[in-house]
């Protein structure tokens, strides 16, 4: 499985690990986690911005009441 490298500080390091164990969770997992989740997020965004993008084309012509 392919896999990365992050570097920490040391502070860096144990705020990370302390905070993913609040969690319940290893610092490997919370990482991946918020990596996968990050890049969901940015998939959305993305897509809701073509889908107002559409919206607002359909629209555009309607009277000002109708928008």
């Amino acid at each position: 499985m392919p896999m990365i490298t992050v570097e920490f500080t040391d502070e860096e390091l144990a705020e990370a690990k302390a905070h993913a164990a609040s969690l319940g969770k290893s610092m490997r997992a919370h990482a991946h986690d918020i990596i996968v989740a990050d890049a969901q997020r940015a998939a959305f965004l993305k897509d809701a911005d073509k889908a107002v993008a559409f919206a607002l084309d359909i629209f555009k012509d309607m009277p000002e009441g109708l928008r």
